[in-house]
């Protein structure tokens, strides 16, 4: 690794963090066996370990390994909770795969091609087994030019649009299953993979390399994998590294398909997309707390510079608790804008950013406030913003 990627991004760690991150794969080594043996010996805060292991998306891992390896021992109380977390999680997995294997067969019915974003599609291919990564919700990818199709055959398919004002990004649109009786099943039809304000991958480009494959009995289109390492790294960063699971995926891509991947070009779309610190970052981060490994010479060719922006990034990062213990009032507002400020690389996309946030539209608004019509005008809305990042600052200040 070159020196400049020796400093540690995230807070030094406690022997909960340590048992977490030792937990957090699908198999254990000898070594993390043995670590975890002596921090199993050590007093832990049990209650803190299973909310921040349900928090970070790691819930089914624990419960796995502290099951099924004898030499690993737990309170009875601890054992239980992680039992009905992970058959609940297994549950709503099922629930989940059932959804999407209806839907893609409609999808195929009607020749349109889709591609299952994160979520099962990853789980089989990383994990070796559904049910040891949970998923929140359903993410399909569909062309530009489909889009209007999709969403008729969803309609059709019994799902709900989501109200305007509860729509998300702008990126893709909300749905909702009407079936209530097992769960109602949110669906993100997306027609690209990230905001237009934020550097990212061509949609185009990653539809032209991606193939079609058959998955449990449904015609699927998947990313070429330089595409899915990417937006794996780039997915983690739009939810503000603050995900143990989004770390884990980048650790389990390198390891399993590392080897293939062609690292020189990649370093050159990174610089071209402008998205060098995102991916050195979720890289760092993974190698850092899960010890995923990246070829050095990748890293060091998509270094980004040290500039203000990047070292008040780090610092704001740090500040708020690294990966593990971020509030989740700071995932949201204008701290995180400020930190996805700080993330980008171009000079164009800071001017973006500013733009969106400081002249939002009203849907922002309404994301950020309850009742956006009283910020209808920018001195308000600008008094707004410092206000609540002010309370975001304050609140976390006070809380460490």
């Amino acid at each position: 690794m070159p020196s400049d990627h020796s400093t540690k991004l995230c807070p030094p760690l406690s022997h909960e963090d340590e048992l977490l991150l030792c937990l957090a794969h699908p198999t254990l080594s000898r070594e993390r066996t043995q670590r975890l043996t002596q921090l199993l010996a050590s007093p832990l805060d049990w209650i803190s370990v299973l909310d921040q292991a349900e928090l970070q998306g790691i819930t089914p891992l624990l419960h796995q390994h502290l099951t099924q390896t004898p030499t690993l021992t737990a309170p009875d109380t601890a054992r239980t909770t992680l039992a009905d977390r992970a058959r609940s999680c297994l549950v709503w997995n099922l629930r989940l795969r059932h959804e999407l294997l209806r839907l893609l067969g409609l999808f195929n019915q009607a020749a349109i091609p889709v591609i299952p974003l994160k979520g099962l599609y990853l789980a089989d291919l990383l994990y070796g087994d559904a049910a040891l990564r949970p998923t929140l919700d359903l993410d399909l990818l569909v062309r530009t030019q489909d889009l209007q199709a999709s969403q008729q055959l969803l309609e059709a398919a019994g799902c709900t649009k989501l109200a305007e004002e509860e729509q998300g990004a702008d990126y893709h649109v909300s749905f909702v299953t009407t079936d209530g009786t097992r769960g109602r099943v949110l669906i993100e039809l997306h027609r690209d993979l990230g905001e237009r304000h934020v550097a990212g991958l061509d949609i185009e480009s990653v539809w032209r390399s991606a193939s079609p494959i058959t998955w449990e009995g449904r015609r699927i289109w998947t990313m070429a994998l330089p595409d899915l390492f990417l937006y794996t790294c780039l997915h983690a960063v739009k939810d503000g590294l603050a995900s143990l699971r989004s770390l884990l995926d980048i650790a389990l891509l390198l390891e399993l398909y590392g080897q293939d991947l062609p690292w020189q070009d990649l370093a050159q779309r990174v610089k071209q997309a402008r998205i060098e610190t995102s991916i050195s970052l979720s890289l760092l981060l993974s190698h850092e707390l899960l010890g995923a490994s990246a070829p050095s010479e990748f890293l060091a060719a998509i270094q980004p510079s040290r500039n203000l922006s990047r070292l008040l990034g780090q610092a704001l990062f740090r500040w708020r608790g690294g990966v593990l213990h971020v509030p989740q009032a700071l995932l949201v507002g204008p701290f995180m804008a400020l930190l996805m400020l700080c993330w980008e690389d171009s000079l164009k996309g800071k001017l973006l950013q500013l733009r969106r946030n400081l002249l939002p539209s009203e849907k922002l608004r309404g994301r950020w406030l309850s009742s956006p019509s009283r910020c209808r005008h920018y001195p308000s809305w600008l008094w707004e913003i410092c206000r609540r990042l002010t309370s975001q600052l304050v609140s976390r200040a006070h809380s460490k």
